[in-house]
């Protein structure tokens, strides 16, 4: 099959990069080459357009350019903060506050902070998914120099009371990160609104270029840079500008800011009506992950009891669909996702679930048809029916 007979629903992963987005790629790739440090006119050009992707990008989610870092993702810009901050903290503020389903850029750097000596919190989920406040408020104290935790989390979708947490952080004298990479797009970010002094973006989840993203950092903090070298991005992130990246990803912004009214309610649509048609067929044989908990538009995460969700995802792919996989085992590990495994499901459960994650074309039709393959498929699977 080629890419465009496959029905791709596997947006949580990453999106495809828009005609608009790779058309201004293109542009300052071959037009807006010069190097804005540099001393003759078109560098001076080049800086011009610096300050102006700045501009647009603080624009769309409310904040100064001086706010924005330019970085080559998700996983760098939530590194970027911890690290950022933590390296400067000095006891007694010296402890890191996590969620226990954090994605793995944030959880495997405060397990090597925690590795290095610093003492790092993991604040627990209900079974719904939604972090444990009364318990966030007890591993926040006067030694907390940070609080990490996600807008609406990777795997299931299930949205954090962001605003609640960043108030929590405050009063406890912390900071607070929010990689919000799966949110964008799907809900309104303004990190001034729900009191995120650093939020993580990334441009492949909304239709803009792998390799780019941002971390917004509130222009009173002060944080220590990973990549070193020259004073590029505030002196926070060392390195040549991509400015067709910037490029790419300011129009990736725009867009997705411009579309998320109109397109997202159909698609939630269009989800819930696809989990309704699997319960109806397969019953007590399935459990929607997170499903009492507010979630995005366009994320499901499906345990099929007794069964092994990578058969499923693999039956699904012959048969023209490409989904996720639910749980985070790969071939030879035995262990599920932390993200599940936080919210209480046992292995059996965990080890059945796929991640059906669309886009905005998706039709009624296609989702239909993807639901009918999976109750087909795990009768088959299961072997019953």
């Amino acid at each position: 099959m080629t890419a465009r007979e496959y029905v791709y629903c596997d947006y949580a992963a990453g999106s495809p990069a828009r005609p608009e987005v790779l058309e201004v790629f293109h542009q300052y790739a071959t037009q807006q080459y010069s190097n804005p440090g540099a001393h003759h006119p078109l560098a001076y050009v080049a800086k011009k357009h610096l300050w102006e992707l700045h501009e647009r990008m603080g624009k769309v989610i409310g904040a100064d350019p001086r706010e924005i870092i330019f970085t080559s993702g998700g996983t760098e810009s939530d590194i970027l903060a911890l690290r950022g901050v933590m390296e400067r903290a000095t006891a007694p503020r010296n402890e890191l506050v996590i969620s226990a389903i954090e994605h793995h850029a944030v959880l495997l750097e405060a397990q090597r902070m925690e590795t290095a000596g610093t003492k790092v919190h993991y604040v627990p989920v209900k079974p719904d998914g939604v972090i444990d406040l009364a318990a966030l408020r007890k591993a926040v104290s006067e030694r907390t120099a940070l609080v990490s935790v996600m807008y609406a989390n990777n795997e299931t979708g299930v949205i954090q009371p962001v605003k609640e947490i960043g108030e929590i952080a405050h009063a406890g004298g912390a900071k607070f990160h929010c990689d919000a990479v799966q949110a964008f797009w799907k809900l309104p970010l303004q990190p001034k609104e729900f009191g995120a002094d650093l939020m993580s973006l990334a441009g492949a989840k909304f239709g803009g270029p792998k390799g780019t993203g941002l971390l917004y950092n509130e222009m009173t903090n002060r944080i220590s840079p990973v990549i070193v070298g020259g004073p590029q991005e505030w002196g926070y992130r060392a390195g040549t500008e991509d400015m067709s990246g910037m490029a790419a990803l300011a129009k990736a912004m725009e867009l997705a800011d411009a579309e998320r009214a109109k397109i997202w309610p159909r698609v939630e649509k269009i989800r819930d009506a696809m989990e309704e048609r699997i319960l109806a067929g397969l019953g007590d044989h399935v459990r929607i992950n997170g499903k009492g908990a507010p979630r995005l538009p366009n994320i499901s995460n499906i345990s099929f009891l007794e069964i092994e969700g990578q058969a499923l995802a693999i039956e699904l792919g012959e048969q023209g669909f490409c989904v996720g996989l639910g749980s985070a085992c790969a071939p030879g590990e035995t262990d599920p996702s932390h993200v599940l495994a936080a919210m209480g499901l046992s292995w059996e459960d965990a080890i059945g679930c796929i991640r059906i994650s669309f886009g905005p074309d998706i039709a009624e039709a296609q989702a239909n048809r993807l639901a009918d393959l999976c109750v087909a498929n795990y009768k088959h699977l299961k072997g019953i029916g």
